[in-house]
């Protein structure tokens, strides 16, 4: 109980010592020098007329009296009405009085506050458009007379500052705006009203050395580009005593002192508040986001069923695009497809026609090489009994021995056509000599004297196979790889047990992937005037003898290839009975 007491005690001894502490703060548009010089006489008569109390002055720029208010280190505010505005919106501040100018004339507005745009005397700038592109110098973005209302006066004359103008926000002091204007730092200027007047009087500058772009006719002695607004106000804040703020307030209505500044009811703040609202500053004003906010919390169940309809409509559209692709690639695969088997109808049709007119050859061929035969094979004879000597014999011989070859190719021909297996005439054959009369007949040597040809046949090698057949593979073997351009090709015979197989080899630079990939179709070939059909040929005539023909490249060297193509042969057993043609036929 006795420590209450004493707690009470003590309290009530040091309030009145922490409760005479009283910070002023002030808006120190000229700097702290300036605002200490010009506000420190009020404080001073506050002291005397309050000796009980004390007063202190702060000054401060905007950002800093808005913190100061925050953090609780002032009592009392004395600013423009757009700060108290601002303020006001955030911290429980009360309006006590408003300051009247000494300027003002008998009866006229007590507006004071305003914006002036200044150019020097010699600049070339008469409009304010003219001012596009141009560097501008204002206090700060929030700065009610050195900003703000010439930014809206702008506004109205058709120059966006944000866009059009190099903005230049010097701070505070003011002052410093007017020496860069007169530096030529700076094409124009925003600063308060009567700024230009007061440092004039001062004898820091002369006003006629500047004007005034967008001038209006004032009650005040001063240029201004802008209307003028309320003159400052005096706030204290909640936490000041009410018997303090009264007579606080009594005090400066009362005070008539020639050299301290006056007071009067505080003005309106109704136009400083439809001006920040015009130029969207105004702090209970929310920003967009604010508002979409806003509204999504009321409603919220329609927002729900928008969402989950989008979320339908977003599902079903990815299923429908999943549907299309889908169908999209089945008809792709389909269109594939049917070119395909219209590319083999179209081959079908080809060498169903190719066959149709090797059967019309071989029938219209037949007739014509069996009566050259017969009349090569009469000739002969008649020669014989003449002269058994005579030069034209072996001539004679061979063209009916051609003859007969050209009519066994129609048949292999007919065969191959018609896809019947067909061996009956296959036999054991001596294979170096027919090799080598391939290679005659085809007049290699003579035609081709830059390939060399090389044959690693055994001379008594036998190899079971039909003649002409044979040597029509060759034929149209050894003339691809000529064609390709072939400097050396290799024939060569291996045998593994029953089975043999014809290796030829050159060094023309091979096949394409996709030539080896499907090399015996028909139609499609790399020279300008061939059919595509030669290998197709050779391939069906193989196997009509039921052996095979295979296509790889292989290297030669790192920086050349060529073609290996392997004749495989069916095996046979080899039996004394069939004997062997050492005619090489």
């Amino acid at each position: 109980m006795k420590k209450a007491v004493l707690m009470i005690l003590l309290c009530g001894w040091l309030s009145p010592v922490w409760a005479g502490q009283w910070t002023i703060a002030v808006l120190a548009l000229r700097g702290d020098t300036h605002a200490l010089a010009q506000w420190q006489p009020l404080i001073n008569h506050l002291n005397r007329q309050f000796p009980d109390e004390s007063f202190q002055l702060l000054p401060l720029n905007l950002a800093d009296m808005g913190e100061a208010v925050s953090n609780g280190q002032v009592d009392f505010l004395l600013t423009n009405p757009a700060q108290y505005i601002q303020l006001d919106n955030s911290y429980p501040l009360r309006w006590l009085v408003s300051l009247r100018s000494s300027k003002n004339q008998q009866n006229a507005s007590n507006n004071v506050i305003g914006s002036v745009i200044l150019v020097r005397r010699d600049s070339t700038v008469t409009k304010a458009t003219q001012l596009t592109g141009k560097k501008v110098g204002a206090v700060s973005p929030d700065a009610f007379g050195g900003y703000l209302l010439g930014y809206k006066e702008l506004l109205a004359a058709g120059v966006h500052p944000e866009k059009d103008l190099q903005l230049h926000f010097s701070g505070y002091p003011v002052d410093a705006l007017l020496y860069l204007l007169r530096d030529r730092a700076l094409d124009a200027a925003i600063v308060p009203v009567c700024l230009l007047e007061e440092m004039e009087k001062e004898g820091l500058l002369k006003a006629s050395d500047y004007r005034a772009l967008l001038a209006k006719p004032s009650t005040q002695p001063c240029l201004t580009s802008s209307v003028l607004y309320p003159n400052w106000s005096f706030a204290a804040l909640n936490h000041v005593p009410d018997p303090l703020v009264d007579e606080l307030t009594r005090q400066l209505l009362q005070m008539n002192t020639p050299d301290l500044p006056a007071w009067g009811a505080p003005a309106s703040s109704r136009q400083v508040d439809l001006l920040l609202r015009d130029l969207d500053r105004h702090p209970a004003q929310r920003s967009l986001w604010q508002e979409i906010h806003s509204w999504a919390l009321q409603h919220l169940l329609l927002l729900g069923a928008l969402a989950g309809g989008m979320l339908l409509l977003g599902a079903n559209h990815l299923w429908i695009g999943h549907l299309v692709r889908q169908r999209g690639r089945e008809l792709e695969q389909m269109h594939m497809t049917l070119r395909a088997r219209e590319s083999a109808l179209a081959r079908a049709q080809r060498l169903s026609t190719l066959g149709e007119m090797a059967s019309g050859f071989a029938h219209e061929l037949n007739q014509p090489l069996a009566a050259i035969r017969h009349y090569a094979e009469g000739c002969r004879i008649r020669l014989e009994r003449s002269d058994p000597q005579h030069e034209l014999l072996p001539i004679l011989e061979q063209i009916g021995q051609q003859a007969q070859r050209g009519a066994e190719t129609i048949v292999n021909l007919r065969q191959w056509v018609s896809k019947t297996p067909h061996h009956e005439s296959a036999q054991w054959l001596m294979l170096r000599p027919l090799v080598e009369n391939v290679i005659k007949l085809m007049r290699i040597e003579q035609h081709y004297p830059q390939c060399r040809l090389v044959v690693i046949i055994a001379p008594k090698s036998q190899l079971y196979s039909q003649a002409t057949l044979l040597e029509q593979v060759l034929t149209n073997l050894l003339s691809n790889s000529l064609q390709a351009g072939s400097q050396q090709i290799t024939l060569r015979l291996e045998t593994d047990g029953d089975r043999q197989t014809l290796i030829l080899e050159d060094d023309g630079g091979g096949l394409s992937a996709e030539q080896l990939a499907q090399p015996f179709v028909p139609f499609r070939s790399t020279k300008s005037e061939g059919l595509g059909l030669g290998l197709v040929i050779c391939q069906r005539l193989l196997r009509s003898q039921q052996g095979e023909l295979t296509l790889e490249n292989y290297s030669i060297s790192p920086q050349r290839q060529g073609l290996r193509v392997t004749l495989h042969f069916p095996g046979i057993k080899k039996e004394t009975s069939h004997g062997a043609d050492t005619s090489g036929r």
